[in-house]
């Protein structure tokens, strides 16, 4: 697909076999899920959705991507907003929990997730969401290093280490014994990054 804009009818069409995929995926799974499946359902043509995507693959990261989008865009400006670099940090951990809290929220990533792996190409959009997400806490932990509010850190591998962390602590995956509720992950979280960073009082 070319990287020119969408016109209004393109972006109608796209969205339109966007929401078939996933109706048609959720009812019979990614492999049962045919472009057929998926045309019948939109009420569109097999060009149509060749003018949109090349294979059921690259409709599937079109889907992905679009899922992960908002998420990306509004850690990136909530962080931005803050006007110190711990209040970045903490700004930048509230958010990441709130997605991973959000069981709707997650429950939609893990769905695309579990079913884009099955995707050529895959491994790439998701280091890309990995990196989108990452972003604002790397910004945050230089301008720490740079001011000497984070006198310790090591910025790339510490953002790295912190969203691991974070995203642990929250998973619904993650089988503990006495499950994390929000704001006692967050605590738990702060307690092993700012030491870490060099911080000797909460900022």
């Amino acid at each position: 697909m070319s990287d020119a804009p969408l016109t209004p009818e393109a972006r109608v069409e796209r969205g339109q076999l966007m929401d078939a995929a996933l109706k048609v995926m959720r009812r019979n799974g990614f492999q049962g899920a045919s472009v057929q499946d998926i045309l019948d359902h939109a009420g569109l043509s097999t060009r149509a959705f060749y003018r949109q995507f090349q294979s059921k693959d690259d409709l599937l990261l079109a889907m992905f991507r679009t899922a992960s989008r908002p998420d990306v865009a509004q850690v990136a400006r909530e962080v931005g907003d803050a006007k110190a670099a711990i209040d970045a940090v903490h700004v930048w951990i509230d958010e990441i929990l709130a997605i991973a809290y959000d069981r709707k929220r997650i429950q939609r990533l893990v769905m695309f997730n579990v079913v884009a792996r099955q995707t050529v190409g895959y491994s790439d959009d998701e280091a890309a969401l990995r990196d989108g997400l990452i972003a604002p806490l790397l910004l945050a932990l230089r301008q720490g290093l740079a001011d000497g509010s984070f006198p310790t850190t090591d910025p790339l591998p510490d953002a790295h280490a912190i969203f691991d962390l974070v995203w642990s602590v929250a998973s619904p995956h993650v089988r503990r014994q006495r499950p994390m509720d929000r704001p006692a992950a967050r605590s738990h979280v702060l307690r092993f990054t700012l030491p870490a960073l060099g911080v000797t009082q909460a900022g």
